[in-house]
C-alpha cells in the first residue's frame, strides 16, 4: 500500500476512534456518592471531585441529594434561592433551579432536597411532565454527581441503584469501616451494568488505604458475595479542615496539596471507568436515571 492509501486508513481509524468515543459520552452518566456514617468527607470529596472532571473538560452538575442535611451550599459559598421541588410543582424552570458555582465555569449545583422525594407522588402525566422539564440537563452536563446522605435509609440506596457508578466512601476509622460493609450488605446483591467503587478517604499513608480496602473487600467477597472495586484513596491533609471553615473547596484553595492530587488521580481513574465499563448506552441519561428512581426506588418498604 502506498503512503497515501496509508495516510487514508489511519485517518479512517481516528474518525472511527472519535465517534466510538462520542458514543461512549453520548449521555449524561450519574455517580452517587454515599458512605456509611456522617463525617467521612463524602461532601467535601463530590465537590472537589467534581472540580477536578471539570478541569479535565467536563461538565458537571452536582446535585445535593441529602433528603435531611443538605450542605453543599455552604462547601460552594452560595444561597440557592429555588430547588428541584420548584421544577417539581412546575413554578420555577430548569435554569432558574441550577446555581452556578462562584469561580467555577463548568460545575453547576442543583439542589435537590425534597423535590426528589416529591417525585415519587407524581402520576405518569406530571413524571413525564418533569422528565421533560430536566431534558435540557443532558445538554448542559457530561456527569451528574448527587452527593447522598449518611446511612443506609432508603433514599440513600435509591441512589445507589439508580446510578451508573457508587461511589462508596470510608476512612481507617473501625467504625467507618464497619458501616461500609453494612452499606455493602445492604445494597444486596451485584447488578449488571452498576458499578460499585470504594474510595478510603484521609488515609494517613496509600499503603494504609489499601490495606483498609482489602480488609472491606474480603469481608465482602466472602460473606454478601460481592466485593467492590477498589478506585482509591485522599490523604489526610490539614488544608481540607481549612477550606471547610473558609466556606470553600480544598481542591481550588489549595491546589497542589497532597489530597488535592489524591482526588484529580480519583477523577481520572472514575472518567476513564465511567467510559469504559458503564451501564449500556440505552439505560444511561437523566430520563433513565430520574425513572428508576421515581418507580419503585422511592417506594417506601
Amino acid at each position: 500500500m502506498n503512503a497515501a492509501g496509508d495516510q487514508a486508513g489511519e485517518l479512517r481509524r481516528l474518525v472511527e476512534e472519535k465517534r466510538q468515543a462520542i458514543r461512549r459520552r453520548g449521555r449524561l452518566r450519574t455517580v452517587a456518592v454515599l458512605s456509611g456514617k456522617g463525617g467521612v468527607g463524602k461532601s467535601n470529596l463530590a465537590l472537589s471531585m467534581a472540580c477536578a472532571m471539570a478541569d479535565r473538560g467536563r461538565r458537571v452538575v452536582v446535585m445535593d441529594a441529602d433528603l435531611g442535611l443538605a450542605n453543599l451550599d455552604l462547601l460552594c459559598g452560595v444561597s440557592p434561592q429555588h430547588n428541584l421541588s420548584h421544577l417539581v410543582e412546575g413554578s420555577r424552570g430548569l435554569t432558574e433551579v441550577l446555581t452556578p458555582v462562584p469561580r467555577e465555569e463548568r460545575v453547576t449545583l442543583l439542589s435537590g432536597g425534597v423535590g426528589l422525594k416529591a417525585m415519587a407522588d407524581l402520576d405518569d402525566d406530571a413524571l413525564q411532565r418533569v422528565f421533560g422539564a430536566l431534558e435540557d440537563l443532558e445538554s448542559r452536563a457530561d456527569v451528574l454527581i448527587l452527593d447522598t446522605g449518611a446511612g443506609i435509609h432508603h433514599g440513600v440506596l435509591a441512589f445507589a441503584h439508580a446510578a451508573d457508578l457508587t461511589l462508596l466512601v470510608t476512612t481507617p476509622e473501625p467504625t467507618s469501616v464497619r458501616d461500609a460493609y453494612g452499606v455493602i450488605k445492604s445494597l444486596g446483591p451485584a447488578e449488571a451494568g452498576r458499578e460499585l467503587l470504594l474510595v478510603v478517604n484521609m488515609a494517613s499513608s496509600r499503603a494504609e488505604a489499601l490495606d483498609v480496602a482489602d480488609r472491606i473487600r474480603r469481608a465482602s467477597a466472602r460473606f454478601l458475595g460481592r466485593s467492590p472495586s477498589y478506585l482509591g484513596c485522599v490523604l489526610r491533609d490539614a488544608c481540607v479542615e481549612r477550606a471547610v471553615r473558609g466556606r470553600g473547596i480544598f481542591y481550588r484553595a489549595s491546589p497542589y496539596s497532597s489530597a488535592s492530587r489524591c482526588v484529580g488521580e480519583l477523577a481520572e481513574a472514575l472518567l476513564q471507568w465511567g467510559e469504559e465499563r458503564t451501564a449500556p448506552p440505552e439505560t444511561r441519561g437523566l430520563r433513565s436515571f430520574f425513572a428508576r428512581l421515581a418507580r419503585g426506588f422511592f417506594m417506601e418498604k
